[in-house]
């Protein structure tokens, strides 16, 4: 027995019972007793989707593809048609080389392993394909929201540049209405910049024409956001005055207005920009100056920041301008007004500066006020404000003042009574004319205003009236209660 079992021809024998018996019990039919399973099954797959390949988009379009799904039949292992999923199962066309119009072509069916292809229902599909145009766009961003409170939007800059492809059919084309894109500019208080953003292509409807293709598909935006800004002239103030017998003969600002940067409401306040001050005491020879211009409250950014002032000074020189008229300002309803001293109702006005700016100087650049508001019947000295050029100044220290008398325009005059005395009219203009207010003195149109005793009709003299109200010589206000002996001439 054991020599048997050791000879390689019974080991033979005895294997191959074996590898039967397995193979028996492997595929045995537990339903069927006395039967083997079978090997393979059967299956039907319904609505297999047809993909299309080969297609060049850039040239065609897909117009038609019927049918778009296929039946499919295939045979394999129970278990491998158990463990095959729907989207193993591709069905494609190749269209590729394919020129536009209808074409009826071949499927292509790619199994999962171990299942086989038996026939698939139909065999072919029809193809349509339709020629795509390519047109040149101007890109559009538009912006949502507002910015930040005084912020103003720029024009929206596009990277690498604002003009784009669009490839579309034939028959699109003639819809587009917008090629861009929307950003959000809500709260924002600094310019928008290496912003990305995907182009999008809409019809005349605004919908959004997703088979649009765009070239390039992203851009980057810089969109501009910045403060309102107003141009306006720069003015300057003066303080002090400059040493005796020395004059202004030039005064040559490097910069004859600056850009403010501020909100809209802040900005609509201002017609010009001054708090340059100056003080002419410090100024003894001719030379530069250089100014910060400081931004003012409410104000974000002046441009330039500085400023520089080049001058000239030179000995002064006088000159006297002979019978200028005093006009009378604020009086009451119902009352007038005459000029009783002097009583002509003119004055002679000697005034001092630089020979230059003095041969230019006439009677219609000076004006004299009277102000009378408050003021009712009777005699009144009145204190006599002086509007001069700038840089030109009254050469004396002593205050100028009027005597005035003030009636009741609506008592009945007495019979052979004037109406007027002297000439003089009975009230003024409020404005102070062509030489300016009393309060711009400094500015490039403003006066240097002075109060001075008025010369005596009689005598020649100045009748010294008491202090008086003055402007710097150099074109500065000052306080009324300006003591007379310190007035100067304006500069």
């Amino acid at each position: 027995m054991d020599k048997w079992l050791n000879h390689p021809t019974s080991l033979k024998i005895i294997s191959l019972i074996i590898g039967l018996i397995l193979w028996a019990v492997v595929h045995f039919d537990s339903e069927s007793p006395n039967t083997v399973a079978s090997l393979t099954e059967t299956q039907d797959i319904a609505a297999v989707k047809i993909k299309v390949t080969g297609l060049d988009e850039r040239k065609y379009t897909l117009r038609l593809l019927e049918p778009s799904t296929v039946k499919l039949r295939v045979t394999g292992s129970k278990s491998d048609l158990l463990s095959a999923s729907p989207d193993d199962y591709k069905v494609t066309v190749d269209v590729s080389g394919i020129a536009e119009g209808s074409s009826t072509l071949p499927v292509k069916v790619d199994l999962p392993r171990g299942i086989d292809y038996v026939r698939v229902e139909p065999q072919t599909v029809t193809v349509v394909l339709e020629q795509m145009l390519t047109k040149e766009y101007e890109v559009s961003i538009k912006t949502e929201g507002l910015p930040g409170k005084g912020y103003k939007l720029g024009t929206p800059i596009v990277k690498p540049n604002n003009r784009v492809h669009v490839t579309l059919p034939e028959d699109g084309m003639d819809e587009v209405s917008f090629v861009g894109a929307r950003i959000s500019v809500e709260g924002e208080e600094e310019t928008v910049t290496q912003k990305k953003v995907k182009l999008v292509v809409l019809d005349k409807d605004g919908k959004e024409m997703t088979d649009a293709i765009v070239n390039p598909s992203v851009v980057e935006v810089e969109i501009p956001i910045t403060k309102p800004f107003k141009k306006l002239p720069l003015q300057f103030g003066f303080t002090g005055t400059l040493p005796a017998g020395l004059a202004i003969a030039s005064f040559e600002p490097n910069v004859e207005q600056v850009t403010v940067y501020g909100p809209q409401d802040v900005l609509d306040k201002y017609d010009f920009y001054d708090g340059l001050n100056i003080d002419l005491s410090k100024l003894t020879q001719s030379g530069t100056i250089e100014l910060d211009i400081k931004p003012e409250e409410g104000i974000a950014t002046v441009d330039p920041g500085t400023v520089t002032v080049s001058y000239r000074i030179v000995k002064a020189e006088s000159k006297l301008l002979s019978q200028l008229p005093v006009t009378n300002i604020g009086l009451s309803d119902g009352l007038k007004a005459a000029i009783t001293v002097p009583t002509n109702g003119t004055i002679d006005l000697p005034i001092e500066g630089a020979a230059n700016i003095l041969a230019g100087v006439s009677p219609k650049d000076v004006q004299l006020i009277a102000d009378l508001n408050g003021l009712g019947p009777g005699t009144h000295v009145v204190q006599v404000d002086i509007h001069l050029p700038r840089f030109i100044r009254y050469a004396s220290a002593v205050p100028l003042r009027v005597t005035v008398e003030i009636t009741d325009a609506t008592a009945v005059a007495a019979p052979g009574e004037s109406e007027a005395v002297d000439g003089a009219p009975a009230e003024g203009v409020e404005d102070g004319g062509e030489g300016g207010s009393s309060n711009n003195g400094g500015s490039p149109e403003g006066n240097g205003t002075t109060n001075e005793p008025v010369p005596d009709a009689a005598s020649g003299t100045n009748a010294n009236a008491g202090d008086g109200a003055s402007n710097d010589a150099e074109g500065n206000s000052s306080d009324h209660s300006t003591d007379a002996g310190t007035g100067t001439g304006g500069g």
